[in-house]
């Protein structure tokens, strides 16, 4: 069990004056175990219960000892129930309840297992496109990423891919039966023990216009990254990379596509809307993804004292420097 996730839990019931607590959400499972309570993405197959000062699993007798012992063998106790008749969590739980304020700040613990993910992650995707060819399909390359993923015990959560063909119509672009071409894109959020690591990748065989759009690109992300600083708020940062899209010359860009926020145990634990005034803070995670029509930049940063220390770096890529940082290049041939 993660002891200082419990501790913040543990304080906001007092606060609440709750006696107990149930947590079924698979986010908030995973942020108290470090573990996975899914068979579904997305479904889980037990709760917590907290109460007395002790954590009880519940869960149908299929999973109560895999659970126990793989996922949660921290749990003071396990109550295993009739498959065919497994109760409804109790109340207070954290289906009525958002936890997302109390995940928001890593726990040192927490920063040490991103780091390892940010960086098995940018190898997985890195790996698949810096083999990638032309004449291979979206799917291909998307299977080249999850295979890569799953070698290392990463689930991807999100897997995008777009060739030459799809990258200028689409952000959100599942992975179809076509070729690469001359321009691709391969997008994942990547998630093990609970965290989720979120990074894009763009390689060009000369395609005429890539070099141009992915330098705007970087200009609207170096914005979003100088604002991003200990008691900056959301809406600031946008306001930063919305000015930056119009200093590039494409406004329009900001609506077409949402810019990024609060990483963690989903894709944007508190995605940046304006009048966000989620303010950020030393040991939060964020994610920014600036894009155009042709063109994405998207790593994980973890905020510091010390500035931005980017979680996703793939030391087999090349970069370039972007206002004093260095960002993942274009990948040619």
């Amino acid at each position: 069990m993660n002891r200082s996730s419990l501790e913040r839990l543990w304080a906001w019931m007092e606060k609440k004056g709750f006696s107990n607590f149930f947590v079924f959400r698979p986010e908030n499972f995973a942020w108290l175990t470090g573990g996975d309570n899914t068979v579904v993405a997305g479904e889980g197959t037990g709760w917590l219960e907290l109460a007395e000062g002790k954590v009880t699993l519940h869960t149908s007798r299929i999973e109560a000892g895999r659970l126990r012992e793989e996922e949660a063998p921290g749990a003071d106790a396990v109550i295993a129930h009739p498959w065919y008749a497994v109760p409804e969590p109790g109340r207070p739980n954290d289906l009525s309840h958002d936890l997302t304020p109390l995940r928001l700040v890593l726990s040192p613990e927490e920063k040490e297992r991103f780091r390892l993910l940010g960086r098995d992650a940018a190898l997985s995707v890195g790996e698949a496109v810096r083999a990638a060819k032309p004449d291979w399909t979206e799917r291909e390359l998307a299977g080249a990423v999850a295979e890569e993923a799953l070698s290392l015990g990463i689930q991807p959560v999100a897997l995008l891919v777009a060739g030459e063909e799809r990258i200028f119509r689409w952000r959100h672009p599942l992975p179809k039966d076509r070729p690469l071409g001359r321009l691709f894109m391969a997008v994942i959020c990547g998630r093990r023990e609970g965290l989720i690591a979120n990074l894009t990748r763009l390689r060009s065989f000369g395609h005429p216009e890539a070099n141009d759009l992915y330098r705007k690109v970087l200009s609207v992300e170096a914005a979003a990254l100088d604002s991003t600083r200990p008691g900056t708020t959301l809406d600031e940062v946008l306001s930063a990379i919305r000015e930056a899209y119009r200093a590039v010359g494409r406004p329009e860009a900001f609506e077409e596509h949402h810019q990024g926020g609060i990483a963690g145990y989903r894709p944007r634990e508190v995605l940046a809307i304006p009048g966000e005034k989620t303010r950020l803070k030393e040991g939060m995670a964020v994610a920014w993804n600036p894009s155009l029509p042709g063109a994405k930049a998207e790593d994980t940063f973890l905020v510091t004292e010390d500035g931005l220390e980017n979680l996703t770096v793939d030391p087999c890529w090349p970069t370039v420097e972007v206002a004093g940082r260095k960002r993942p290049a274009l990948y040619g041939p």
